[in-house]
């Protein structure tokens, strides 16, 4: 079955205006605009600023894996229930990042490189 632009899936030129905003999300991260039909996309940074970008024509940006996917791969209308998956970019670490790491030693050094006669 053939598809058309425009008709089946978006194709515009310039990134257009829209109501999505960086303040309305709870966490930063890439987030698909359904009101360009996904082919819009915003990075929220974790300062707030947010920068907006078009994907190529016949494709839109899958929430699912955070890149531009051939349009019959995404199911836009989903995206806004996807957003949570951002909350996983910006994760605490698991391990202190404070604690302290080993100290090397000229003895650490021998040990390690042997030396040969």
């Amino acid at each position: 079955m053939r598809r058309r632009p425009g008709t089946d899936y978006p194709v515009l030129g310039k990134v257009p205006y829209t109501n999505f905003y960086c303040d309305d999300q709870p966490y930063p991260g890439f987030f698909a605009d359904v009101e360009t039909r996904c082919q819009a996309w915003h990075y929220c940074d974790i300062d707030g600023r947010q920068a907006t970008f078009l994907c190529p024509n016949g494709t839109q940006f899958s929430q699912v894996v955070f890149v531009c996917d051939w349009w019959f791969n995404v199911r836009c209308e989903l995206s806004p229930k996807l957003y949570v998956i951002n909350s996983r970019l910006y994760g605490k670490p698991t391990e202190d990042p404070t604690r302290p790491h080993r100290v090397i030693t000229k003895e650490l050094l021998e040990n390690i490189f042997v030396k040969r006669k």
